[in-house]
């Protein structure tokens, strides 16, 4: 569709009048949870790589998701800037905001349907490993997961092309607005279709099988055996443990992406109870903030409630503190040898009567 036939204001229909100081503290605090969300996934993708405990086929799909929020986290910024988000002043070329605005809204989308892909076949790894334990070695397969994984992102790269086809840069006086600019009838089906398939089916299928879950194990028949029955208590009480942590991370998913839902399907069927948008508070909020607190807040929770996760954290952390620990020895010890000539020629000296190289010298200093 043509961007020219089509109204701004009519696309808009927002009081365009803003304090810089609204605009100012949204920038702030979307730079301190994308920060976090970077960081944070980072971290808990380099733990899974290091770590061969945590290469289970749950962990794969949690990384899967990790890496989903890292895009969605690197996408925010550009989209950010090309709405006009930073302050009333043009940063980017017209041309290039459309370009950071049609993929900014498609990787955005690709991300949101990836995690949610994600969260099904971790539900779906879960009941099978617990409501039918023979059968999990099937899904553990390497090339049935990886056909898994590459679903989960071949979908979303194909159902959300449309938004590289619609989506315009819409200006406004000095402001710039990233929207999807189609008829009437392509919004509603495309949202409805969407909202259907990656939003209301996945909560569903994702309840009835925690819900399956939790009663398998809580109902579990005690054996006679108390060898047995201990190790079978300690295996209960680890699948509720990660039971509770997957949820979660469901619960938080959805929690933050829930409002964006909601504010959609209102401007979309009862425009007239949404109040103007004055500051673009709802867009700032709903489109950018509470997406990126759902990119930020999972490697909070499996750092603060998964143990391996935990531990993995700290072996990194030893291993880089360790690392830096003996740089800054060698170069203490190099600094003090070269304030000492004197002493320097003894250590030389003695190097050359015993054969070693200068890297030794270092070494055993």
């Amino acid at each position: 569709m043509n961007n020219s036939s089509v109204q701004p204001t009519k696309i808009l229909n927002q009081d365009l009048s803003c304090s810089d100081a609204v605009t100012t503290l949204f920038t702030v605090l979307l730079s301190i949870v994308t920060l976090a969300a970077f960081i944070g996934n980072f971290v808990v993708i380099v733990s899974f790589i290091k770590t061969t405990s945590l290469k289970t086929s749950t962990n794969y799909y949690i990384v899967n998701m990790a890496v989903s929020d890292l895009f969605c986290a690197c996408f925010n910024w550009p989209l950010f800037a090309a709405e006009g988000m930073l302050t009333s002043r043009q940063f980017i070329s017209d041309h290039l905001a459309s370009v950071v605005c049609k993929l900014g809204m498609y990787f955005r989308g690709i991300s949101q349907v990836v995690s949610v892909l994600s969260l099904v076949l971790i539900s779906v790894d879960r009941y099978v490993a617990i409501v039918f334990p023979l059968k999990i070695i099937v899904l553990d397969r390497r090339g049935v997961r990886l056909a898994f994984l590459t679903l989960t992102w071949i979908i979303p790269i194909v159902c959300g092309f449309p938004y590289v086809i619609y989506t315009e840069v819409v200006k406004v006086d000095d402001k710039t607005f990233c929207r999807t600019v189609w008829s009437r009838l392509l919004r509603v089906v495309f949202n409805f279709i969407g909202f259907v398939v990656f939003y209301c089916a996945p909560i569903f299928v994702m309840t009835i099988l925690y819900a399956r879950v939790i009663k398998t194990v809580r109902n579990r028949p005690d054996t006679a055996d108390k060898t047995q029955d201990q190790m079978n208590s300690k295996r209960q009480k680890q699948h509720q443990k990660i039971t509770k942590i997957l949820i979660s991370i469901v619960a938080a998913f959805f929690v933050c992406w829930t409002p964006l839902c909601i504010y959609l399907s209102l401007k979309m069927f009862h425009p007239d109870l949404i109040a103007k948008d004055k500051c673009l508070v709802f867009v700032a909020l709903f489109f950018y903030l509470f997406p990126s607190f759902s990119t930020a807040i999972n490697p909070v929770i499996l750092f603060l409630f998964s143990s391996n996760y935990r531990q993995a954290l700290t072996n990194m952390s030893l291993q880089v503190y360790y690392f830096f620990n003996k740089k800054f020895r060698v170069l203490g010890h190099a600094n003090r040898r070269v304030g000492s000539s004197h002493g320097l020629d003894n250590v030389v000296l003695t190097a050359y009567v015993r054969g070693e190289t200068a890297s030794t010298i270092c070494v055993k200093s």
